[in-house]
């Protein structure tokens, strides 16, 4: 009975410490902006997704809106719901986010206590919970009003269900346990996979007994099961957003190079860094690497093998997940998609220090303090550091992304609104939205990641009850401007009150509200130079992604190399001619080839029209000083058709013609073979009247 009452006066006192370290947090951003807010966007996305379950419209991100596969956590938003549903209305519900954040925080803390005593004792398990907490890149994450911290309790929680006794069939709460976690975070799937394999193996000579490990995938594949019916892909928005495998360029050579990349630079970056997450020196990552020999010694000695798998390689599992699916850095926005298995770090290097134990108990008491006070010096300047970064992203989308969308309801609430930071606008502004990145809105995120001439393509081709009425912001980052009508709100931040060597996270000075205007759509959709006597039968054009899907256009656009921007893979030229004002979104094929299909009359000679040039000089499109040379084949038996000299460059459109003989069918393939890179904005085909 005592020893219980000592655990819980213990559990309470962590709780308490995360509590303290939570009101920090909320208090310094209270010092600096009116109100409480979120430091990242993406916090108020969750919101937003949680106002619409709670209006009995789940899976959808507006009043009306279709289904959006936006949510990268499937489970954080459906625990907001009921709040939203009970009055947490508005602000309210922010508050309710940290609120729930913080109890997931302190309960994170109090699991690495009880793992870390299972292998150690109370001195080990006080010290694992001074770990977790001592973690400010942890604790900046974990509150932040992302799904960060449920991850990390779901984590720490399958440890500890992994370590109770086994019979003859799983646990119910395991089961649930691994249920939630797969639907928690998307890498974490791979690690729920991996212990149902692991568990149901022995079983095989029982089936039913092992599809009963099976049972926590269920919701796993109904969500995704809806993800590629309804959104055409099996991952949320998210994940095709910042995928590889969706990038312009991609390559298996690209992707081993830039996971190799990401994986050392992390490892680097989490235990050897001067600025590593656990602390000035080195000692963390020494201590782990005791801990995880012990660990295993454990694991063997208690039959618990499976436990200690997961608590030694579970963080670096997920981490390994998150870098062969994503282009995102290592270290973007605080470490936030590898906070979720810094606690089964700390729980580890605990246990390094669980040798301790065996001192006589005035010796191992007084290590341990000395431990918890270095673990507290240490942790104090980062944690300040981190408090203040918080309170710096908070005031920040408070200034901007807050105001937007609260000026949107009350000025023009029956908007349509195309952003790029979908949260904040989304939850405020409450209509209908369309999210530039492709974070919340299906099919876009291939549009963002293939650059400015694809999203002017695209803005070009929607129809007008389809088109924004607003734009929300930083003026620079759609790439295509020509779209921007008068603006109507600007949203200047204050100067940075946060450490420099912080990462301030808004985009820009000022986000600025336009109202949309469309005077500029379908200037280049016909050739500049007049064609009497021929009839434009067919064009691609470059950059519309659904006109090159259409055509199965295929360009040579170079290789891809980790952190390429997007405004690499396409471009908008604009030019005053004799005709008017001309816009054209193209590409520059840096390869020298395109492969396209065009329909057209059989029996009748066809002109080819290349739409070619622009300036000079275009920043990640620059192409040769000299003419090349490019010919038109027959893609089915590359017999050369045509062939013309390109000029270089000169700040203009150039239309080259090329003459073609009369095709025998009405399916024309085409294929390219140019001496070096060119410009490609259109394809005409034309054929006499």
């Amino acid at each position: 009975m005592a020893l219980n009452r000592r655990a819980l006066i213990t559990q309470g006192a962590i709780a308490a410490a995360a509590i303290a370290i939570a009101w920090a947090f909320a208090a310094t951003v209270l010092a600096h902006t009116p109100r409480m807010g979120l430091p990242i966007d993406d916090g108020y996305i969750y919101l937003t997704y949680a106002k619409q379950f709670g209006r009995g419209q789940p899976f959808t991100y507006y009043p009306g809106g279709g289904y959006s596969a936006g949510a990268t956590s499937i489970l954080w938003p459906m625990l907001l719901a009921p709040f939203w549903t009970l009055g947490a209305r508005g602000h309210a519900l922010v508050w309710v986010s940290f609120g729930l954040c913080t109890a997931l925080y302190a309960a994170t803390a109090i699991g690495a206590y009880r793992v870390a005593r299972r292998g150690g004792d109370e001195i080990t398990g006080v010290l694992a919970a001074a770990l977790v907490l001592s973690v400010s890149a942890f604790a900046w994450c974990a509150l932040s009003g992302m799904e960060v911290a449920l991850a990390s309790a779901l984590l720490v929680a399958t440890v500890l269900l992994l370590l109770e006794p086994r019979g003859d069939r799983p646990r119910t709460r395991l089961l649930l346990c691994l249920a939630a976690l797969a639907l928690a975070r998307p890498e974490a799937t791979v690690l729920v996979v991996a212990i149902i394999a692991v568990s149901a193996w022995p079983l095989r000579r029982t089936p039913r007994r092992a599809l009963l490990w099976l049972a926590p995938l269920a919701p796993l594949a109904a969500w995704l099961a809806a993800n590629r019916a309804l959104a055409g892909h099996w991952f949320p928005n998210t994940g095709v957003s910042k995928s590889h495998f969706y990038l312009p360029g991609f390559d298996w050579t690209y992707w081993i190079g830039a996971v190799h990349h990401q994986i050392t630079h992390a490892l680097w970056g989490l235990f050897a860094a001067d600025l590593n997450p656990f602390g000035p020196t080195r000692l963390v990552g020494v201590l782990w690497l005791v801990g995880a020999w012990r660990a295993w010694r454990w694991g063997r000695a208690n039959d618990r093998r499976l436990a200690m798998a997961v608590l030694v390689a579970g963080p670096f599992v997920q981490m390994v997940a998150v870098f062969a699916t994503s282009g995102a850095v290592w270290w973007f926005q605080g470490y936030r998609y590898l906070a979720p298995g810094f606690p089964l770090i700390a729980i580890v290097a605990a246990w390094g220090l669980a040798p301790i134990a065996a001192l006589p108990r005035w010796a191992s008491r007084a290590v341990a303090i000395a431990a918890a006070l270095a673990i507290a010096a240490f942790a104090i300047k980062p944690m300040r550091d981190d408090i203040l970064s918080y309170a710096q992203g908070a005031t920040d989308t408070n200034t901007q992304v807050v105001q937007i969308g609260e000026w949107i309801a009350a000025h023009r609430p029956d908007a349509r609104v195309m952003f790029h930071d979908a949260g904040a606008i989304a939850y405020y502004g409450d209509t209908e939205v369309t999210d530039m990145l492709g974070l919340v809105t299906n099919h876009q995120a291939e549009v963002a990641l293939n650059g400015p001439g694809s999203r002017f393509e695209q803005l070009e081709s929607l129809p007008p009850e389809q088109r924004p009425t607003l734009f929300a912001y930083y003026p620079t980052w759609l790439g295509v401007p020509d779209f921007y009508g008068e603006p109507l709100l600007h949203t200047m931040v204050r100067g940075q009150f946060s450490p420099g060597d912080r990462q301030r996270l808004t985009g820009g000075a000022d986000m600025e509200v336009f109202e949309a205007s469309w005077d500029h759509v379908g200037t280049a959709e016909r050739p500049l130079v007049p064609q009497p006597g021929w009839t434009m039968v067919d064009r691609v054009d470059v950059a519309d992604l659904d006109s090159e899907r259409a055509h199965a256009w295929r360009g040579a656009l170079g290789r891809r190399r980790l952190a390429d921007p997007s405004a690499r893979w396409s471009f908008v030229e604009r030019e005053l001619g004799p005709s008017g004002l001309a816009i054209d979104g193209g590409r520059t094929i840096r390869g020298g080839r395109e492969s396209f299909t065009l329909a057209v009359t059989p029996g009748k000679p066809v002109r080819l029209i290349l739409r070619t040039g622009g300036a000079r000089g275009i920043p990640l499109h620059d192409v040769p000083p000299a003419p090349v040379q490019l010919a038109i084949r027959d893609a089915s038996d590359g017999r050369e058709l045509a062939h013309a000299t390109l000029a270089p460059a000169d700040g203009v459109f150039v239309e080259v013609p090329f003459e073609l003989p009369a095709p025998a069918t009405s399916a024309l393939a085409i294929e390219t073979d140019a001496s070096d890179a060119y410009r490609a904005f259109h394809w005409f085909a034309m054929q006499p009247n």
